[in-house]
């Protein structure tokens, strides 16, 4: 066994188990607790007593090298099983339950680790060093951190060990903890106070010491924490007072004299006063309006909230402000200290309101009055369009009529439209330019209404041309079946946009009543492509053959659908369009073949030469 001894102190008796089985040791610097756990470990290691150190990593690492420089060799000491070494934070964590220690896992593990250092010593005593308590502390477990010492001395009924507790006085820091930090000492049968009292003999006054220590601990805690409120409640004052002397809406007090105590710079710069001409004076000698007053004020007398409370204020230079004021009044039971008011200037939204109901008033009435001379003036363009409507019905009848009487009774009606439609077209188009101008003024509906009209009269006015020139006798013998054709074919296409292909034949001379029927299912099959077919193009072949003339229209348009082909084909009254187109190819003892597959129509015609 090794010679070397430890320095010692009054502190010698850490080594007599039954003079200090429990002791605590506060301190203020780890190394006086170093100096404190080297005597007690050191002295326990020198007598060939056993030793346990459950601490921090730092702690152990730290006593090894004291213990080396006073002479002593641990790894060897702990090669005989008499020097143990255990980190405090894993030790702890094997006989927690739940945040709380678990009595039978603590006296499994550490009743195991005592009793089998105490088999190694030559004594059979053991010295324990702990800071597991400090660590529960640290975590604010003070209910666990007591719980832990009751079990440590549990533990010493039934085995024999010295224990020494440490911890920080630092951690006793606040007045709450003095019923717990005495609590703890309760547990204990010796206290060591921080390092500057550690001569004292009496443990009475060891105890008196350590709980002075404590308090004195968590005054200067305390002390510093409410120099720390009082700066941060000074720099909260001066942010809070900068806040509202700079707010950019107008903040003020007003006693309960209704003399103004205070305004801040916004409301200042609004009224133009300065602050010794608006404090001290009557709130009620700024307001234009005595009874807006009287009746806010009762308001804050009731102890009301206001909100958005309307007030013309005078300004110095003698003008008066809008404001929307906003305020509440501080009491202290029934006594009213101050108000609490904020001030918005509205003055420029007020005048815009002002400026836009005037002109609101102004529109309603230019509106009324508008509103009265067009109805009149559409009063007057409807009865027109009813006119027009009239008009083109009538034209329309008679074109459907024309295309169905026999040639001498249509000959005798295309002369006499000839003659009388002429003036009628041009007269019903000035009144459309008329009416479509004043309808686009006024009446959008009734605009639309005229541009349908006109488009009808146009067309009407083409198809009657047209006819007028087809059953004019003199006028198609002068130009002949094929310029006749080249003519209208080149029309349409001018018209309509199509592209018409035309393989001219020269037919020779036929009767005049075949050239109309070929000229009219030309023009009736150019219709069908225009007006239903969708394409952009068409081809017509017209050549004569042993039969008779064969005339076929080819387009590549969206073709004719099975259902209306049926209907085409199908015999009753006279029709219009390519069934009324059919029965007139009848008369002449000819023959209509139509074809659609969806990719165009095809529509051959065979008039016989005899016809």
């Amino acid at each position: 066994m090794s010679t070397a001894k430890v320095p010692m102190s009054n502190e010698e008796s850490f080594g007599s188990q039954s003079r200090c089985p429990h002791a605590a040791q506060f301190y203020d610097r780890d190394d006086a607790l170093l100096d404190s756990l080297t005597r007690f470990v050191g002295n326990a290691l020198v007598a060939g007593d056993a030793a346990i150190v459950v601490a921090s990593q730092s702690h152990r690492e730290a006593l090894g090298r004291r213990l080396v420089e006073y002479g002593l060799d641990p790894a060897r000491i702990a090669s005989q099983g008499r020097y143990v070494s255990l980190d405090a934070a894993d030790t702890l964590s094997k006989f927690m339950a739940e945040g709380w220690p678990d009595a039978a896992r603590f006296e499994s593990l550490l009743g195991d680790t005592v009793t089998r250092a105490a088999a190694s010593s030559e004594s059979g005593c053991v010295a324990v060093f702990g800071e597991m308590v400090a660590i529960l502390w640290a975590e604010g477990k003070a209910g666990a951190c007591i719980r832990l010492e009751e079990m440590w001395n549990d533990l010493s009924r039934t085995l024999s060990f010295s224990l020494l507790c440490a911890y920080p006085i630092a951690a006793f820091n606040r007045t709450e903890h003095e019923e717990r930090f005495l609590k703890i000492c309760a547990e204990h049968t010796n206290l060591i106070p921080a390092e500057d009292y550690t001569t004292l003999k009496d443990e009475n006054r060891h105890l008196n010491v350590a709980s002075l220590q404590q308090k004195a601990q968590a005054l200067k805690t305390e002390k510093w924490e409410r120099q720390e409120v009082e700066k941060t409640l000074e720099i909260r004052e001066s942010e809070l007072a900068d806040f509202l002397e700079n707010a950019l809406e107008g903040i003020q007090r007003t006693g309960p004299d209704q003399e103004i105590l205070w305004a801040n710079r916004a409301l200042l710069r609004l009224l133009g006063y300065s602050a010794d001409q608006y404090f001290g004076h009557p709130l009620s000698g700024f307001f234009a309006d005595q009874q807006a007053f009287d009746e806010f004020w009762a308001k804050l007398m009731r102890r009301e909230e206001i909100y958005d409370y309307p007030a013309d204020l005078k300004c110095r230079d003698g003008s008066i402000k809008r404001v929307l004021i906003h305020s509440n009044g501080l009491w202290e039971g029934d006594k009213f200290l101050h108000t609490r008011t904020f001030i918005r200037d509205v003055t420029e939204r007020a005048e815009m309101e002002k400026a836009l109901l005037l002109a609101h008033d102004n529109l309603e009435a230019r509106v009324k009055e508008r509103t009265e001379e067009l109805g009149k003036k559409n009063a007057q363009m409807l009865r027109q369009s009813e006119v027009l409507d009239a008009t083109n019905r009538g034209l329309r009848q008679l074109s459907a009529r024309l295309m169905q009487v026999q040639d001498d009774e249509r000959r005798r009606i295309a002369r006499d439209l000839h003659d009388s439609t002429g003036q009628a077209l041009a007269l019903l188009s000035m009144n459309l330019s008329v009416l479509e101008t004043e309808a686009g003024q006024y009446s959008p509906e009734l605009a639309k209404g005229l541009s349908d009209n006109a488009v009808i009269v146009r067309q009407i006015s083409e198809e009657l041309r047209t006819l007028s020139y087809l059953l004019h006798p003199p006028l198609l013998e002068e130009m002949g079946l094929e310029s006749a054709l080249q003519w209208y074919i080149d029309g349409f296409a001018q018209r309509s946009g199509i592209k018409v292909h035309f393989d001219e034949l020269h037919l020779g001379r036929l009767s005049r009543d075949m050239e109309i029927a070929i000229f009219r299912a030309v023009q009736e099959c150019l219709t069908n492509v225009h007006r239903h077919s969708g394409s952009l193009t068409a081809t017509i072949r017209l050549h004569a053959s042993s039969d008779g003339v064969i005339l076929d229209v080819k387009d590549e348009g969206k073709g004719i659908p099975t259902e209306m082909l049926a209907k085409i084909a199908s015999a009753g009254a006279s029709g219009v369009g390519l069934r009324g187109l059919r029965e007139r190819i009848k008369d002449f003892g000819g023959e209509v073949e139509i074809a659609s597959d969806g990719r165009g129509t095809r529509i051959r015609i065979l008039l016989p030469m005899s016809a």
